[in-house]
């Protein structure tokens, strides 16, 4: 398991799967991370995803997983289990969410794999799902370490002002995987509702003696994860969401780099009623694309948009259905995680 970056050759790969996915009960966990906008948590409508979408995301990502070994990746799937169950804690009690983002709870670094300490209680114990990969990993010689489990109290999260402003305290270390985008030996770490000042401290506790740098984002983007706002395709080439990254605000890291401003998505639509009708993702969820090779990009078959412009700046794209991308709050890059790619942990800036 070695992958040090967002764009060397792919060699093995998680796909995510959708079985059993629904939205959990809402608790100000939830709220605060995915719909701090909503007035009222009881306008969130909670359960399981309709059944034609959860058959129609399993049957994407199964054609993902035929073009991902068609071009010479091999593919993990996780286990599937039972997110209904509820589960407590001496604080608080819930139930999952699903199993169809496996990026957003595992970093990989080089031949470390980290478990993050998310701030969405649901998902306290979802990398159960990967237990079969994690003793595969640890018999391959992998370090596989987990952050703190936080704590989660109520006062973890705030809304009193969100105007641009993470609704996540700094009281304790906090972030999900895709908070961190992997630039070989830098790596840019977003402040948002997922990950704060702490998490990233102990980010550099933990990476800096391995040799990284840790570079802060703020100011950017302060909802959710990076990587429908800052997509690294190749050395020195990245794609940015001109909605939210501009040459103001671009961070130093990117500056040698060619940049290829982007805004204009073809919008996923959510479903109309019930769980998932109120998406915590944005419409550029169809940024959220997978790097095969520095030249070999997998992108939604409906972001005819970004296609043609990513074609235009010489890259070879291979479009996939991914019609619940808004729907479920996840895109081709969260709903794959890396394992194996080629390439040597390099200084890119």
């Amino acid at each position: 398991m070695y992958s040090k970056n967002e764009w060397g050759k792919l060699k093995k790969v998680v796909v995510g799967i959708a079985d059993g996915a629904q939205v959990p009960e809402v608790d100000t966990s939830l709220r605060h991370i995915n719909y701090a906008d909503v007035k009222d948590e009881l306008d969130i409508p909670t359960g399981k995803y309709p059944q034609i979408v959860i058959d129609e995301a399993n049957e994407d990502l199964e054609k993902l997983s035929e073009c991902l070994k068609g071009l010479g990746v091999k593919v993990m799937r996780p286990d599937s289990i039972d997110h209904n169950k509820k589960f407590s804690t001496p604080e608080w009690e819930t139930t999952g969410w699903y199993t169809w983002c496996p990026r957003d709870l595992l970093l990989p670094l080089n031949n470390l794999m980290i478990e993050t300490p998310s701030a969405c209680r649901s998902r306290l114990f979802e990398t159960r799902a990967y237990h079969d990969i994690y003793l595969e990993a640890v018999r391959d010689g992998v370090e596989w370490i987990a952050a703190p489990k936080p704590i989660l109290p109520d006062e973890t999260f705030q809304f009193e002002d969100i105007g641009g402003k993470p609704s996540l305290r700094n009281l304790e270390p906090i972030f999900d995987a895709p908070n961190c985008v992997r630039l070989g030996k830098d790596i840019l770490f977003q402040i948002s509702n997922t990950g704060n000042h702490l998490g990233m401290q102990w980010l550099k506790n933990t990476l800096e003696p391995r040799g990284y740098r840790i570079h802060a984002a703020e100011h950017i983007y302060s909802f959710a994860h990076m990587d429908s706002t800052i997509v690294p395709l190749a050395p020195g080439k990245v794609l940015l969401n001109s909605t939210r990254v501009n040459p103001d605000n671009c961070p130093k890291v990117f500056e040698k780099w060619d940049k290829i401003y982007f805004e204009d998505v073809n919008v996923n639509p959510a479903t109309d009623s019930g769980p998932g009708s109120i998406s915590p993702c944005s419409p550029y969820i169809g940024m959220n694309i997978l790097s095969v090779d520095p030249t070999t990009v997998i992108v939604g078959d409906d972001q005819t948009n970004l296609i043609r412009v990513l074609e235009k700046q010489g890259f070879t794209v291979a479009p996939v259905k991914m019609r619940h991308a808004q729907t479920l709050s996840g895109g081709l890059h969260c709903t794959t995680l890396d394992l194996r790619r080629r390439g040597g942990l390099e200084d890119y800036t």
